[in-house]
């Protein structure tokens, strides 16, 4: 199959069979990223990150898709994403690519290429309950400016984020760009720390509300108490053991029921600042 007129023919058969393959395995509730780790580009610092909400294996292509994976699974109101989604109606973009007048990726065969998205989630809202596909786009920051990049490589990105903005447009989801600026090393660094009990709440969940409560009511006694020194007697308090009294900190900490300022470094050794130095 072709499409296009005769100066831009650009054929489908290639990706129409990867895109109807890819959705009968969604069909059967399978989803598969249409880029892996092992496909992407070599040279690109490539992640796998095993999913805390999902319980598969993310493939997440740069260190800024692995933070942003991160911080974006730890979230309560993202219910959980897809990454590297394709833009399955290969026409459509095709068209919209035509529409901006601008080039659609082609190999050299004129097969046409399969354009992705880096994370598709479905966010919840927490009062109502209401579930909305946003579509978001990672690019590191300075992909976006001329004085680190060449101006062809910059206007390349910017036509790439337009056309994947119209495409969500097209079908009613909302489309994001996410940058470094949206998701620090040290908050990222931090979530992947607290992240391990995330695992196996199974074990210490029935205690959450009393640990909130007591480390939160012990902090405030004594604002410059050593974290340790907290947690210890907060485990104390509640009669439970140390190590659960700190997966539960880890657990509060990595679903954002505890305000913790994530930009600044956590010691067990030093007092734990909170967000607006609370």
């Amino acid at each position: 199959m072709m499409i296009g007129d005769a100066s831009m023919r650009i054929k489908l058969n290639r990706a129409t069979k990867i895109i109807m393959g890819w959705l009968d395995q969604l069909a059967k509730g399978i989803y598969n990223p249409i880029v892996t780790v092992w496909s992407s580009p070599k040279g690109n610092r490539r992640h796998i990150l095993k999913g805390v909400k999902s319980g598969r294996e993310h493939h997440l292509l740069s260190d800024g898709e692995y933070r942003e994976g991160i911080y974006r699974e730890s979230l309560p109101q993202t219910k959980i994403y897809y990454e590297q989604c394709p833009l399955w109606d290969v026409e459509r973009a095709i068209r919209i690519a035509h529409d901006m007048g601008i080039k659609y990726p082609v190999d050299e065969d004129g097969e046409a290429y399969i354009l992705s998205t880096d994370f598709l989630c479905e966010d919840i809202n927490l009062k109502t309950g209401e579930i909305t596909k946003v579509a978001r786009s990672y690019k590191p920051i300075d992909s976006l400016s001329i004085e680190t990049k060449h101006p062809v490589s910059v206007t390349r990105t910017f036509q790439k984020i337009e056309l994947e903005y119209r495409y969500y447009a097209e079908i009613g989801v909302k489309f994001e760009l996410i940058t470094d600026l949206d998701i620090s090393k040290a908050c990222a660094r931090h979530l992947k720390w607290a992240r391990k009990p995330a695992f196996f709440t199974h074990e210490f969940i029935q205690h959450e509300e009393a640990f909130l409560y007591s480390f939160l009511n012990n902090w405030q006694r004594d604002p410059l108490s050593i974290l340790e020194a907290n947690i210890a007697r907060t485990n104390e308090n509640l009669h439970i053991s140390y190590s659960d009294a700190f997966c539960l900190f880890q657990w509060c900490l990595w679903s954002h029921k505890l305000p913790v300022d994530l930009e600044q470094r956590i010691n067990p050794l030093r007092p734990i600042v909170f967000k607006g130095g609370r």
